[in-house]
């Protein structure tokens, strides 16, 4: 044990060479992994950066976020799971004047957190610590108790509120326990939502405002009037305002908004109206997302008024926009695992608060991932499902020619695209899996895949990029909005986009088996990504970030014509899994039988055939629907009946 002597207390640390010692051997017997001179040099870096941030904690030193870039499949995770488990022991065995150090982890899932906590009270051999989350609250004793406490990012991200808000109580219970402060916060991968957005769109705020009946309008005069001038303010700065031709402008600074107000009473009196009876319907399950869709307006609202505001217009849309950053700088010891974090630009915005800890050389080796790699102008969102029908097609042909019959297929695709990926039989491959973005990051369950398939890439608006740079840096004036410069970089939302798509990508990279250390080398079994890069400089720009990340790595042509002639592919049988697939991604309310037939191609016959199985409630199909909370109905009678699925809120 090292005992460190802070400002009125001796504080139990784990040595950094016990950690490695302790580590390797985990390493090798239990993951049967070798564990290289580099290897060990990296951990003795994560050990001496844990213990550097408890110590400055101890002392009420200002909180500096500490990073650290363990290179996936380095052990960063489960090194916190053996530190942790390493420091509980100790705790466990101080007397005296020394006082025991509390941990608390935080992951970007709720199963996530599950697994980590499981693994530490494994490692430890009795429970030392527990989660906290929504499926599983831990009571004050618990955590009073406890000497780690595990939480999802969206917990943390929500600290910044809860800190000045009524649930400040519970915060103070997590981050304090019977030896004091939790003097160390690790961080497994970068926060998903460091920065909140707030938008409210021009027509949408119309459209809510009409919704407010007379005698709510008499009962909160004072809110609904603030609505109407922020509405008022939008429509001047949107018709107005010489500068918005660029596509953004400042509005107003923190403090400078046309009107102040507590939103609150009105979103919880707004939240009972009957929108559906409004519209003409008479459907609980509407009513409730009509009622969710509004309070989100009025609670963005609400945040626009309280921040600065900046105009936008996207195509047609105009909408006022705000952001802040919610992570809770001032909390003590933060040490983020982010295995990006050489490419993501939050940090340096950052500047001063965050320290970027250097990763020994050596670690890893990617000369066995090849990336293939084909180009295109346009592989956004839009573009991916306009021309959804005509590329899958081409993608699966493409594919069944060159994977062979023993690969397992990860593909990433955009949300709305995910139902159009070939089935495992059209490829003529052993597995075939596929996610979404959104929902791929720290995920482990691909780790055996062999190829990885990234379809389609994540971009943001100008939108996205102002609000993260102000939230970092502060509002800037109306002259930052034509030219967006920072320090050496041109155009910084141009380089927030790259850089965040390059770390999506080198995230979603991470999810098959390049992820896995087989020799002392660092290197992983053979590898096979292939992807559809932007042309220009886009495209070489965050090529160059993946080289960066993963050196080693071996980039090779994919002659592949994303746009080329149609081709038909076969598809196998009625679309089952696709079906699920497709509801599962679709926002809550109805979808029509009509759509669904268009969307899968379905024949006369084919759609019959899937309506008797939709009316089947124990037939596996709608079994799987059920549990995305997807029901089959119908409406009307004789030739006018129209059948849907009905997605719940």
């Amino acid at each position: 044990m090292t005992a460190y002597i802070g400002l009125h207390r001796q504080y139990a640390l784990v040595p950094p060479q016990t950690f490695v010692d302790r580590f390797t051997q985990h390493w090798t017997k239990v993951f049967d992994m070798p564990a290289s001179e580099p290897l060990r040099k990296l951990w003795r870096t994560m050990a001496n950066t844990y213990q550097q941030s408890i110590i400055a904690a101890s002392q009420d030193q200002p909180s500096r976020w500490r990073v650290l870039q363990p290179p996936t499949g380095s052990g960063k995770t489960m090194g916190a799971v053996v530190y942790s488990g390493i420091q509980a022991e100790l705790n466990a065995s101080v007397s005296g004047d020394v006082t025991p150090v509390g941990i608390m982890i935080v992951t970007r899932l709720k199963s996530q957190a599950d697994e980590v906590v499981s693994d530490i009270n494994a490692y430890v051999g009795r429970q030392v610590a527990l989660a906290d989350h929504t499926d599983h609250r831990a009571t004050p004793e618990q955590l009073h108790d406890s000497d780690i406490v595990v939480i999802t990012h969206e917990a943390y991200t929500r600290a910044k509120k809860t800190l000045s808000g009524v649930k400040a109580e519970r915060w103070k219970r997590l981050t304090h326990w019977r030896g004091g402060r939790r003097l160390l916060t690790i961080v497994d991968e970068a926060l998903a939502n460091v920065v909140e957005h707030s938008q409210v769109k021009l027509d949408e705020l119309s459209v809510l405002i009409g919704h407010i009946p007379n005698e709510m309008r008499l009962a909160h005069e004072h809110e609904v009037e603030a609505l109407e001038i922020l509405r008022e303010s939008m429509l001047f700065n949107a018709g107005v305002n010489d500068g918005f031709e660029m596509g953004t402008a400042l509005a107003w600074e923190a403090g400078g908004a046309p009107v102040a107000a507590d939103l609150t009473a009105l979103r919880t009196a707004m939240l009972k109206l009957p929108y559906d009876k409004q519209i003409g319907k008479d459907d609980e399950r509407e009513r409730q997302r009509l009622a969710m869709r509004y309070d989100k307006v009025l609670g963005a609202a609400e945040a626009l008024l309280d921040q600065y505001a900046f105009m936008a217009l996207s195509g047609n849309q105009h909408s006022m926009n705000s952001a802040a950053l919610t992570v809770p700088l001032e909390l003590p010891g933060p040490v983020v695992l982010d295995a990006t974090a050489g490419v993501d630009l939050m940090y340096q915005l950052m500047e001063d608060r965050a320290d970027i800890i250097p990763t020994p050389p050596g670690v890893r080796d990617y000369s066995n991932v090849a990336l293939h790699v084909a180009r295109t102008a346009s592989i956004g969102k839009g573009k991916m499902e306009e021309l959804a029908d005509k590329r899958f097609p081409q993608l699966q042909a493409d594919l069944a020619e060159r994977l062979s019959p023993e690969r397992r297929v990860l593909f990433c695709v955009h949300k709305h695209v995910e139902h159009l990926v070939p089935e495992k039989a059209e490829l003529g491959v052993q597995e075939a899996a596929s996610v979404h973005w959104g929902a791929i990051d720290g995920s482990n369950a691909y780790k055996d895949f062999d190829t990885a398939v990234i379809f389609g890439l994540p971009f943001r608006d100008r939108i996205w990029g102002t609000n993260v740079f102000f939230a970092f840096q502060g509002v800037q004036d109306d002259n930052w909005h034509e030219n967006p410069s920072w320090k050496k970089y041109p155009d910084v939302r141009e380089l927030l986009q790259r850089r965040h798509l390059a770390t999506s990508i080198i995230q979603a990279m991470g999810r098959v088996r390049l992820r896995k250390v087989i020799d002392e080398h660092g290197r992983c079994a053979p590898t096979d990504v292939y992807i559809v890069l932007p042309t220009g400089v886009r495209g070489t720009e965050i090529l160059q970030y993946i080289r960066q990340e993963l050196p080693g790595i071996s980039v090779q042509d994919w002659p592949f014509q994303l746009d080329g002639p149609k081709v038909r592919v076969k598809r196998s049988g009625l679309p089952h899994e696709r079906l699920v697939t497709f509801m599962a991604n679709r926002s809550p309310g109805r979808t029509y039988m009509n759509l669904i037939s268009r969307q899968f191609s379905l024949k006369p016959h084919q759609r019959k055939d899937i309506q008797k199985v939709l009316r089947d409630e124990n037939h596996p199909t709608t079994l799987a629907l059920k549990a995305h909370g997807v029901t089959y109905g119908s409406e009307g009678k004789g030739k006018g009946a129209k059948s849907f699925l009905l997605k719940a809120a």
